[in-house]
């Protein structure tokens, strides 16, 4: 097993993203048990009620994770609630995560979405640079 630090959380749905603050977090690669990767963060209390129903109707979630570094990639994740602790104005989520991989990476399907919307030169580097940082989620990623 392999642990990392989890930097940023976000859970994908429709054509949203939902960004959530997170005020710890870790991933472990659970490589030798073959059964993928175990997820938890600490997130304010406010999102127990939306985080109860994703766990109590098995909702598979499409999250994405940055792990040890913000300039990072996500990591991309099939991922189901396990458990949820109250931790005063606080709650600890468990998901059981799967990874899955994009056919690009974000990096190239990034910049060719810029090139495609128009920019070149130092608007394009500028953009690409602070779009790398932010990761927002692409125009075809539901493709």
């Amino acid at each position: 097993m392999k642990t990392f630090k989890a930097i940023r959380f976000q859970i994908v749905e429709d054509e949203s993203m939902k960004e959530y603050m997170l005020y710890d977090g870790v991933i472990i690669n659970k490589e030798n048990s073959g059964t993928g990767w175990l997820l938890e963060i600490l997130i304010d209390e406010i999102h127990l009620e939306t985080m109860e129903s994703y766990m109590q109707n098995g909702t598979i979630l499409e999250t994405r994770v940055v792990i040890t570094r913000a300039s990072n990639d996500p990591a991309m994740f099939e991922s189901t609630i396990k458990d949820i602790q109250v931790l005063g104005e606080k709650i600890s989520v468990i998901f059981e995560c799967h990874i899955y991989t994009l056919r690009q990476t974000y990096a190239e399907k990034l910049l060719e979405q810029l090139v495609n919307d128009g920019l070149s030169g130092q608007s394009l580097i500028t953009a690409f640079n602070r779009k790398m940082q932010s990761k927002p989620k692409l125009k075809d990623e539901n493709e």
